[in-house]
Formats: C-alpha cells, structure tokens, sequence
C-alpha cells in the first residue's frame, strides 16, 4: 500500500550502509539541549548554589590562609587562600590592603657585611638597633625615625687589641657582648655605651647568643655554654662535631635547640638540663632534614622550631616530654629563607631580592604548613636588591638588612606603598568546558573611604538655588583599585577603576574585550595604588583602597548538543518525492533492529538532513505500530528516534 509523500527526506549513515527514510514533519523537532540541569539546593545555609540564574559565581572574603594556591576552586581548594601578592597586607581578617612603605636606614653610613639586631635595655625598657659593619659597631633608639634623621653612635674600638670584623653581637638586657671569629678575642660593654668595650675572655667563638637566659658560644664545630665571664661552664654543654658546623641556638619548653650543618645537610639536635644540676648535657640529635637541604637559621616559638633553610621555610612541631621534633614539608614557594624573628602570631622571614614573608602560625593550610604571604620589601640604597639576612621586631614594625643595601625599616610617616598586587589565581568554576566572564564587582571596608561626594541635579547651580535638590551623596575611597583579567591564551586586558558596590562588565579601561571572550580558566589579579600616586599634590600616602570582597559572574559556554526528534515512515511501502514518484519498499524489522543496534552501541553515525550533515548518537527509539506488516513479521508505523549531536 502506498502512503501520503513526506516533505522531508533524511539519511543515516550506519557503518557504511545508508539507511534513508521520509519524515513525518509535522512530528520533527530539533532543540538546544539546556545548558544547565534543573538546581535544588539542599544545603544546610543560603551561599552561591542557592541563586537560580544563568551566572555563575565566583566571590571571596577572606584571604588569612595566605599564598600559594593557584587554583581558587578546585574541589580540594580553599577559598580563603590566594596565588601571590606582592605589597598587599592580608592579615586583618576579612581584608586586604597595602603594606607600609619600607625606607632605608643607613643615614649615610656606609655598610658591608651587615649584622643587625635590636635589642631591649632591661632598666629602660627602651630598644637599641645594634649594627655591625665589618669591624665598626653602632647603635641606635631612634631607628623608626626618618633615614637622615636616624642618629647612629658609634661605639669605640677595643679597648685592648686591634679591631677585626665582627662576626656576631648579642645581648642579655644589660650588656652588649661582640664576637670577632678567631681574629681576637670577643668584647663586652653596657648596652647603650659607646665607650671602648672589654676583652671577654680568651675564647674566639664565632657566635655569642643568649638564648633562655643562657650565654652560648659557637665555634665553627664545637658549641659550649658560656659561664658570664668568657669561659666555658664546668662540667656543662662542650660538644664538637666531627664535620660541619653549629649555626644556631634556641630555646625550647623543655630544653635547648641547636642547628647544624653538615656535608650540606641541616640538622638539629636537643640540649637536655640536668635535674639534679641545671648543668646541659651533650646535644642529641632529633630531626635531619632532605640530603642536600641546610640550615640558615632556626627559632623556637609557639610550641615550634621554625627553619630557614636553603630550600625554604619549615616548621617542626615539639614534644615537649622527650625534647623530638616532627617537621613538615619545606614551604619552597618563596625560595630560599635566610633569617627569623617572632613577634604575636606570626614569624617573619627573609628571602631574596629583597623580600621579607609572613607566616601565621595560627593558621594552617596543611599539617605543619602556616599560611604565609609576601609582607615588606626593601626600596633599596641604588643597589641592587639581595638577600635579607636579618629581620627585627620593635613597636610593632618589622625592620631588615637588604645584604645589598643595608638597613631597611616601614617609613617613619607609615606611607603605604605606592602601588601592590593580589593574584587571585586561575578560577575554572570546577569545569573544564569553556566560559566567558562577564560582571566583576568589589567591596571597600568603611575606614577605606577618605572623602564624600555630594551629588545634586545640576552641576550648575549654587546650594541658595531655588530649583535645587540633592540626588545623593557617594563615598571616595583612596586611591583606586582595577583588575587584570587574563585567559587560557595569556592575553590580558585592565579594567578601569573600579568604584565600591558598582558592578561592571569585565573589559579594558578603553573598551577593549578580552579576546578571545571563551576561555576554559581564568586568571583573576588586583592592582592597587595609594591615594597620591596619581596625583601626588594631593591625596594622602597614608591612605589607600581596603577591599572587604570580590565577586565575579561569568556564563557557561560549552559545546552545545541538539537534541533532534525524527519521526520515520517505516512501513512495508512509503511513496517518496511527494507522491509523483515510486513507492520505496522497506524490511521494517531489519530496519528497526539496525537502528536499535546503533542505539545500544552508542555508535556515532552520519545524519543527512536536507543539505545539512551532522555526527549523532542515537540516545532513543519509540515505535507507534499502526498495523502488522502483510507479511506478519514485524510492525508497521512511525519510529521516533532521538538523537544528540556529537559535539
């Protein structure tokens, strides 16, 4: 029997065999899969999963866990971590701003070989910055004042015995003592005096360091306690390595810490005190670190011992029963640490190029891992910038030695830096098809807000105007703060300034769009700048942008899928070229069971519609039997079929 022509033929290409069929149009649909599936949020509180829109979010809040994520959200990710940051302050809590501005120090003093300590005077409680340039030695109380203004004294040299280059300086409170490494013997003198001081002793120890309310001497391979008068205790802590060197000394709850190196493997090593004598016995060692890693410099602080090592920073936790230590892994991400100082929550630690970090030992990102960011830098003195030996804390305020440059310290009128930068890291909104982003928008903290704009209907009135009214008043924050949005392809624009609770579309100052707009990731950074920077005849140096929150919307664009209905005539006769022509003859059940095989074997077959052409999967097959075929083998009707295109 012959049946009703169809307007539109359409072939399926299975294997190599070409299967083609007339449509009943009326039935045929093709439509855009949906993007996203149907949401339900089912957890305990309202956040991002809640909105029901097309946007997808990314914000942040909190930024006190510190560096060295580069990927914001990842499933193992935290969203209170960063990538990197240079001249931003992330330790208040639910902020971030810009860091002080550092200064140098040196007051034309000319320095090498710097050795810097501060040190606090037990009758005054006043604190003395020591410094020591090869075989001069100063001292100064004024050292948070302006470079220029910061009044250096000079200490005379020896009273008796020539002058050599000093190899260390420390202090019990009272006295300043002055080791010289085998060129002579150390000196002592009142802390605060700059009268020639006294031979002390007849010992040549390379390091002096009073640690827990004990003097110890170090000398290259042999380590001792110092009596008070420059020999070593009776009966006490004399220990010597047989290869390698002492490099430190701290205090623990339950004993004393010493550092070693040896064929360039770090070590440390617990100083018990005897019960019954106070006396220290000889060092034993419980940690050694990776072959290859060495110690630059070691505290005890919190219940740690905190490491500079060649590879980086690390952290050993203390039992305090048995004086062992557990350390975790190297923070490498800063490179090499070089110096230590304690002070609150947090340690400070030198790096190279003139960096100092910051680590809160109050936070952890993984065991034994503190979050930790990039904190001052050195402004240098027309060098170039090196490595921080050595870092104080007084009033509150970090002071440092830029090998290179000398003695750096935060301006004395707590200028902020000129300009720093927070890189949030590579947001991919846990997918790995791509997206393109859209709005971005910030928050600033109220104490950021350095002047009001009074707004009003025309700008050409006076406030006696009869026809005046006021439309509102808007806060201006200081400084101005813009993000730098980069792609998979590495191609960046900058926003313009961004204004507080003001949602912009993400493109360059001039209008420019990131090109190209789809991207799978991307890298998400804010620059800051000050208040004066612009304009510096006006603004103030001490204010800059404080930035409370960041919000980021973007639009999911994968690879869309059609989803396509075909209705086919399958029956044992369909008329084909709309009805003019012959009747194509058909084996409905070979047909169907072709079909339904390339459905389960999810094989990807060629679709000819019209003059369109198009890989599909056949995801679904519904036959609609109007009667037995004539031979009474299978049925006879229209078989739907649904097919998803192959992206």
């Amino acid at each position: 029997m012959v049946h009703k022509a169809e307007r539109l033929p359409v072939t399926l290409t299975i294997g190599d065999t070409d299967h083609a069929y007339s449509i009943e149009t009326e039935q045929y649909r093709r439509t855009a899969v949906p993007l996203l599936r149907e949401q339900r949020d089912s957890s305990g509180e309202a956040g991002e999963q809640s909105i029901n829109n097309q946007f997808w979010l990314r914000s942040q809040t909190d930024w006190a866990l510190g560096a060295g994520q580069q990927f914001f959200d990842k499933p193992e990710s935290n969203r209170s971590r960063f990538y990197t940051s240079s001249g931003v302050d992330v330790w208040t809590e639910g902020q971030f701003s810009l860091l002080p501005l550092s200064e140098t120090k040196n007051n034309e003093l000319s320095l090498t070989n710097v050795i810097m300590k501060v040190f606090r005077k037990v009758s005054t409680g006043v604190d003395h910055m020591y410094v020591a340039s090869a075989g001069s030695l100063y001292y100064a109380t004024n050292f948070s004042a302006a470079d220029g203004s910061v009044t250096w004294n000079t200490m005379s040299a020896p009273a008796s015995g020539s002058a050599s280059t000093i190899t260390d300086i420390t202090s019990d409170g009272t006295n300043v003592y002055i080791a010289y490494g085998s060129a002579r013997v150390p000196t002592k003198q009142t802390l605060g005096v700059t009268t020639a001081p006294a031979n002390y002793g007849s010992l040549n120890p390379d390091y002096l360091r009073v640690v827990g309310g004990r003097l110890f001497g170090i000398d290259g391979k042999n380590i001792y306690e110092d009596d008070g008068s420059g020999a070593k205790v009776s009966s006490s802590l004399d220990s010597s390595l047989l290869d390698g060197e002492w490099v430190a000394v701290s205090a623990g709850p339950a004993g004393f810490y010493a550092a070693s190196n040896t064929a360039g493997t770090g070590a440390v090593s617990f100083i018990a005190i005897g019960d019954a004598d106070g006396l220290l016995n000889e060092p034993q060692q419980v940690a050694e670190l990776p072959r290859g890693e060495e110690i630059n410099d070691m505290i005890s602080y919190g219940g740690f011992v905190v490491l500079a090592t060649s590879k980086g920073l690390r952290l050993g936790a203390i039992d305090t029963n048995r004086g062992s230590i557990s350390y975790g892994p190297v923070m490498d991400d800063a490179g090499e640490a070089f110096s230590l100082v304690a002070d609150q929550r947090f340690v400070w630690f030198g790096g190279s190029t003139g960096k100092v970090y910051r680590a809160d030992l109050s936070r952890f990102t993984e065991t034994l891992v503190p979050a930790w960011a990039s904190d001052l830098l050195s402004v240098g003195d027309g060098n170039s910038l090196g490595n921080i030996t050595y870092v104080a804390r007084s009033g509150g305020k970090t002071y440092f030695v830029d090998a290179g440059n000398g003695v750096q310290g935060p301006q004395y009128q707590d200028h902020l830096v000129a300009s720093g930068t927070i890189s949030i890291g590579d947001i991919k909104w846990n997918s790995q098809f791509n997206k393109t982003i859209r709005t971005l928008e910030i928050r600033s903290a109220p104490d950021s807000v350095v002047g009001a704009v009074r707004t009003w209907a025309d700008a050409n009135v006076t406030y006696s105007d009869e026809d005046e009214f006021w439309v509102g008043q808007t806060a201006t924050v200081g400084g101005d703060i813009t993000a730098t949005v980069t792609n998979d392809n590495n191609n960046s624009i900058t926003t313009a300034a961004l204004a507080n609770k003001t949602k912009i579309n993400v493109a360059a100052a001039d209008g420019t769009e990131l090109v190209p707009t789809l991207s799978e990731s991307f890298r998400l950074q804010f620059n800051l700048r000050r208040d004066n920077v612009a304009n510096p005849s006006t603004g103030s140096a001490t204010a800059g942008p404080t930035i409370e929150s960041w919000r980021v919307e973007a639009f999911a664009a994968p690879t869309r899928v059609d989803e396509i209905v075909v209705p086919i005539i399958l029956k044992s006769r369909v008329a084909t070229s709309r009805g003019m022509g012959s009747a194509a003859a058909y084996d409905t059940k070979s047909e169907y069971e072709a079909l339904r095989a390339a459905m389960v074997s999810k094989e990807t077959v060629t679709y000819q519609e019209g003059s369109r052409s198009e890989s599909v999967v056949i995801d679904q097959i519904q036959m609609s039997a109007e009667k037995l075929s004539d031979d009474g083998v299978w049925w006879e009707g229209v078989c739907t079929l649904r097919l998803l295109t192959v992206p």
